[in-house]
């Protein structure tokens, strides 16, 4: 009688385990790996959109709060422009072009305080707060020649600077502007330049929607408004 006896191994439940653990592995590997792709394809945000009024627009993914610095000043820039060149002429209309004959008349303006605005100043006050637009607009109208009314005076605003926005408060920011407003009276065509140097405040607001049955004063706020910001304060720049 043997005291050890060889026995024979026997590597087949090794070899089984071992197989399991290895296919275990590669199935965790895949699932990951699948679950990452779903992640990344549902947070992908869309790059083409459509707005209400049929028009197609490309977006990124941004903070409620946030806006570019570009989309800032350009709104700036377009807002301040449209608040202060001031010109009552008519535009010519397809009803015009049809019938050359129709007499185009001047714009009669929008009553505001004791002066009166022209309807394109009206219709960028939509850019402004609800808490400032009614003042600052009857402050436009007090410096608003009368002589803009009956087509012989006109004004451009001229921005020499905009400065890139600088956040003051979550979904708040401060654009310092250089520019002057120059006036042109009847045949004066150098025009008569007034220093406008100003800090613009403005802030994120909620793009508005446009009803499918909507009036002109609706469309007309809401163009000036999709840009999802307003002005709140204007105030002198410290230069």
């Amino acid at each position: 009688m043997r005291l050890l006896e060889k026995k024979e191994l026997n590597f087949t439940p090794i070899f089984l385990i071992g197989n399991a653990v290895l296919l275990s592995l590669l199935l965790l590997i895949e699932i990951i790996n699948f679950a990452r792709v779903g992640t990344i394809a549902n947070s992908k945000a869309p790059t083409l959109v459509e707005l209400n009024d049929g028009e197609s627009i490309r977006v990124s993914a941004m903070h409620s709060e946030s806006r570019t610095p570009g989309a800032i000043r350009y709104f700036v820039g377009q807002t301040m422009t449209g608040l202060l060149s001031w010109n009552t002429l008519p535009k010519v209309t397809d009803d015009y072009d049809a019938d050359p004959s129709k007499k185009l008349k001047l714009d009669a303006g929008v009553q505001t305080g004791n002066s009166k605005i022209t309807t394109n100043v009206w219709a960028t006050g939509f850019a402004l707060s609800e808490d400032f637009r009614a003042e600052f607009l009857k402050e436009i109208g007090n410096l608003t020649p009368p002589d803009v009314f009956n087509g012989t005076t006109q004004s451009i605003l001229k921005i020499s600077l905009l400065s890139e926005p600088k956040k003051v408060n979550p979904g708040k920011f401060q654009v310092d502007m250089v520019g002057e407003v120059i006036v042109f009276q009847g045949n004066n065509m150098v025009g008569e330049p007034i220093g406008f140097n100003k800090s613009v405040f403005v802030r994120v607001i909620d793009t508005p929607t446009l009803p499918q049955i909507s009036s002109e004063f609706q469309q007309t706020a809401y163009r000036v408004r999709k840009a999802g910001l307003e002005i709140y304060k204007i105030q002198d720049l410290n230069l």
